[in-house]
């Protein structure tokens, strides 16, 4: 089977929140994290093509990185593939730093 992702994932797991358009915030952990989308284990469950608000704090910076994400696929209970959408450049370059900095050397 062919690998279709074009950039490499980091097993890191970080704290997140999903903001939901509508209902309340799911508290979540990564499995791992890219520059285009995450793997994310859920407190609760999401639906497939749901747009959430990631919100997670860069571990070293202490800094909030908000981007959308939307639900591509559910992998297991509360197990979640998800694609990062509408990044400018600044977000783009925001979560390309948080991967490299969640890669080992």
């Amino acid at each position: 089977m062919e690998n279709r992702r074009a950039t490499e994932r980091v097993q890191v797991e970080l704290d997140v929140h999903l903001g939901r358009k509508v209902g309340n915030e799911v508290h979540a952990h990564t499995r791992d994290l890219s520059p285009h989308g995450a793997q994310v284990v859920a407190d609760r469950p999401l639906r497939v093509d749901e747009e959430l608000m990631f919100d997670v704090e860069h571990p070293a910076t202490h800094q909030h990185l908000r981007v959308v994400a939307r639900v591509l696929r559910q992998h297991e209970v509360n197990l979640y593939a998800l694609r990062f959408e509408h990044l400018d450049a600044d977000a783009q370059a925001a979560l390309d730093a948080l991967v490299q900095a969640a890669s080992p050397s």
